[in-house]
């Protein structure tokens, strides 16, 4: 998942490093104070900045089991999970209005006629052909598309044996609008014989959204912790063995 930070090119250590930071405020009180001769860790005021560093040994670092990663650059598609409804492939449908100016007004005029040949041509086209998969959305999330990407077709089911997962591509019809609930209908074609869905089927559908090129700056979601105010923070291990604490900015999680 993405995470994207205002950091530079640097270190970050996992979240773990928050025992280390506490538990040297309880034994170890004060910047570099220390009980007994060889602390396991120390504090080091930093210039500028009310936040300590955290030195520890090489064998506390150990015991600990830090781990590492690199902050980097890495390409994230921006995607949304809308429910979908398994239809039959509707051919020769009739001509489709152009948008002027982007405005769907003429959508609105033709909805009508054109739902009872939808209707009827699902109920003549056999099951075992092309399917077509139909979604429902917002005209705000309609204009997020990238229009021409395809969707990921998946069950329900998130756990155990997810089972089918396809590619269904765009069909070029443009979308209908449903004047009962103010939503667009969207349609995606699953071509072939072989996609194992059935009718009236209902499945998760991931589509692309528009804005996802170039890259985000990233860390690994198990550096990230949160305090007690919901502030998200990384430790960065800017020296040898050295630890701060830096406050990073959330765009979204994707995977990890």
């Amino acid at each position: 998942m993405k995470r994207e930070t205002f950091l530079g090119e640097m270190a970050v250590v996992t979240a773990a490093l928050l025992l280390a930071t506490t538990g040297s405020h309880a034994a170890y009180p004060g910047a570099g104070g220390a009980v007994g001769k060889n602390p396991p860790a120390t504090l080091k005021s930093m210039p500028g900045s009310d936040i300590k560093r955290v030195m520890l040994t090489a064998k506390a670092a150990e015991r600990l089991g830090i781990e590492m990663g690199k902050v980097g650059e890495r390409p994230i598609v921006r995607k949304r999970m809308v429910g979908g409804l398994v239809v039959r492939s509707v051919p020769e449908l009739p001509p489709q209005p152009k948008m002027v100016d982007g405005s769907f007004g003429g959508f609105a005029r033709v909805a009508g006629a054109l739902a009872p040949r939808l209707a009827a041509a699902e109920q003549k086209v056999p099951a075992t052909g092309d399917v077509w998969v139909r979604v429902a959305l917002t005209r705000s999330e309609w204009e997020s598309l990238e229009k021409d990407q395809p969707a990921r077709i998946l069950p329900l089911m998130t756990r155990g044996d997810a089972g089918v997962e396809l590619l269904a591509q765009p069909t070029g019809v443009p979308p209908l609008e449903d004047m009962k609930r103010s939503m667009l209908q969207l349609h995606y074609v699953v071509p072939g014989k072989q996609h194992g869905l059935k009718l009236n089927q209902r499945m998760r559908v991931e589509l692309q959204q528009s804005g996802s090129a170039g890259t985000r700056k990233v860390v690994p979601y198990g550096a990230v912790y949160y305090d007690a105010k919901g502030n998200p923070w990384v430790y960065v291990n800017p020296e040898p063995l050295g630890f701060e604490r830096r406050r990073i900015g959330i765009e979204r999680v994707v995977g990890d």
